[in-house]
């Protein structure tokens, strides 16, 4: 595992994310400028050398139109530029919970409705944990590797061919598609749309009403938080950026994402008006 690991791109890239969507907050304050490779690669700690030679093998790639590291679309690379400045993010690893799923028997057997094992199917990890209905946290790792271990160990013992064919039937259902709800969401005067990917479950959407100078409500009209810390998050946040007239307001303990996730829309909204 990388224990560094940054979003490295050049002038042209940045212009085009500041004129675009920026991908969070404070975006301006988090970015790492310097004038030259030797100069960025010495503010984050990283050989200089082997930053140059990345930047090379993607420059090369970006020519060649052929990703041979990690496979990217090569139409989303764009060569980098040879006079500075450039710039570097620093990224931070994260979990995503799913919280709930199919359920599983001791022996990691996904059970259908009547409670009976479908054979060859099996669950590991969070997807059907014990957990459903609480945020683990560092609980999900523990159920990654033991789950698996179970899972792995029973389906080794599986000695007869699968003849049934796959199902379609519910193929493109997602519930967390979406676009018809936002569509449907009514504007009256003074009130604006303001969105967010930044969240824990996708896309949030909220709509502010904002009148003489001041913010005078927040709604969440969209979300797929969890049930529990996320959604404390989206009771309260909106208060607290209505009382204080303001999102420059403290996240809700144990919900930063989704705390994240309402400034940033709310400011979207405002940046309407």
């Amino acid at each position: 595992m990388h224990r560094k690991p940054y979003v490295v791109f050049d002038q042209k890239q940045y212009e085009k994310i500041e004129n675009g969507k920026i991908p969070y907050d404070q975006f301006d304050q988090k970015v790492i400028k310097a004038d030259t490779i030797e100069m960025l690669a010495e503010k984050i700690g990283v050989d200089s050398k082997g930053l140059q030679e990345q930047i090379n093998i993607f420059n090369a790639c970006s020519r060649q139109g052929e990703d041979i590291q990690f496979g990217r679309d090569p139409e989303s690379m764009v060569e980098f530029s040879d006079e500075g400045p450039f710039y570097a993010l620093k990224m931070m690893y994260n979990v995503l919970n799913t919280q709930g799923g199919p359920e599983r028997n001791v022996k990691a057997e996904i059970l259908d409705v009547n409670n009976k094992p479908i054979p060859h199917l099996y669950g590991a990890g969070e997807l059907g944990g014990i957990c459903a209905n609480q945020y683990q946290g560092g609980g999900n790792l523990a159920e990654c590797l033991i789950w698996g271990k179970i899972a792995g160990e029973q389906a080794a013992q599986i000695q007869d061919e699968v003849d049934d064919e796959a199902s379609d039937q519910y193929n493109n259902i997602n519930e967390l598609v979406d676009g018809d709800q936002v569509d449907a969401v009514e504007l009256d005067k003074n009130q604006y749309l303001g969105s967010s990917d930044a969240g824990i479950g996708g896309k949030l959407v909220v709509r502010v009403t904002y009148d003489d100078q001041k913010i005078k409500k927040v709604e969440v009209v969209q979300d797929h938080e969890s049930e529990d810390v996320g959604r404390k998050a989206l009771e309260e946040m909106p208060k607290r950026i209505v009382e204080a007239n303001s999102t420059e307001v403290d996240a809700v303990s144990g919900a930063s994402a989704t705390s994240r996730a309402i400034k940033e829309a709310v400011n979207k909204a405002l940046s309407q008006k």
